[in-house]
């Protein structure tokens, strides 16, 4: 389940209808997993640090109590924008500019 709302994601993208929300779910789902493979972290759960000491990452923490950055989560429906709404040659623009969002979030980039 996404931390993002599925409401969140439609207003984002201007989709007023519910045709496609399981679509938009699984999209979701999936651009917030890409979001966490590209920042090097299992869960949004303190986000704002790379100090492993610094949060539980085996904790199950749910939805409801995790607070996304701005720019995490604008990074994250960017990811969403591109597979549902992006032209072919838009795709890897909006893929770009979610990786700028998602950057300074990123972990271990190594030396």
């Amino acid at each position: 389940m996404s931390v993002t709302l599925l409401a969140t994601a439609k207003t984002f993208l201007n989709v007023i209808h519910s045709a496609d929300d399981v679509l938009l779910q699984q999209l979701l789902d999936s651009a917030e997993a890409e979001a966490l493979n590209f920042m090097d972290r299992d869960d949004f759960g303190d986000v704002c640090s790379c100090d492993s000491s610094s949060y539980d990452v085996s904790s199950d923490v749910s939805s409801e109590t995790i607070v996304m950055p701005a720019d995490v989560q604008t990074g994250v429906l960017i990811l969403l924008q591109a597979t549902y709404q992006a032209s072919p040659d838009e795709m890897q623009q909006l893929r770009d500019v979610a990786e700028v969002k998602l950057m300074p979030y990123r972990c271990r980039l190594g030396v």
